[in-house]
């Protein structure tokens, strides 16, 4: 089994398609979206490190994919083992939404964002987030798992975070920080906005 390559980039190929050359052999790779914009931003093209991934696709083609850490690679190799997904299906997932993001994507159960990737509409999103559900272990702190109330509290604490101009980022990683058992959403946001008062105010950055 290919784990990885490390090349330069010959050709970028839209919409998402590398040529890599690796020694004396040319690669064929497929990447997420964002990392295909990313790489083919930079100029000249450095050398490149990819964790890679070999698929045969609708049983009749072998497929190179291709992401920059091996975190993203597991996650690819995890989704394409459901059901309802392929490569090509997980592949576009992986396009639009880090595995953090689709992480609080189903914790959420936000069905219209993962409706958004191509390939899947609103009554296949419902049925992808059970499915992607038990890919994650729960929000966890100090080891614990936390239950679905406390999710939920978490959920909406950093709607109000974002709103403010945050990102959900730096919202998710403080209210993890900062949440104690029993805390009320007045509580959280309170500790989360003393937590984040070193940070610039975000219409100022």
């Amino acid at each position: 089994m290919f784990y990885l390559l490390k090349g330069y980039p010959l050709e970028f190929v839209q919409p998402n398609r590398l040529i890599l050359s690796s020694g004396a052999v040319a690669w064929e790779v497929f990447l997420p979206l964002r990392t295909f914009e990313r790489l083919k931003s930079q100029n000249p093209s450095p050398e490149i490190t990819l964790f890679v991934a070999v698929m045969l696709v609708k049983e009749e083609f072998i497929q190179v994919f291709g992401f920059e850490s091996k975190e993203e690679r597991e996650f690819f190799l995890k989704l394409n083992k459901l059901s309802r997904v392929g490569p090509v299906l997980a592949l576009n997932i992986l396009s639009y939404y880090t595995p953090e993001d689709i992480k609080w994507i189903v914790l959420e159960r936000r069905t219209h964002d993962l409706a958004k990737v191509p390939g899947i509409g609103q009554k296949k999103a419902e049925k992808l987030i059970l499915e992607i559900k038990g890919l994650f272990e729960r929000l966890t702190k100090k080891g614990k798992t936390l239950p679905e109330p406390v999710v939920d509290l978490l959920s909406e604490a950093k709607e109000c975070l974002i709103s403010l101009g945050f990102s959900a980022r730096v919202a998710e990683e403080v209210l993890l920080k900062v949440y104690t058992e029993g805390d009320s959403l007045e509580e959280i946001l309170k500790k989360a906005l003393k937590e984040l008062a070193p940070f610039p105010c975000p219409a100022e950055r």
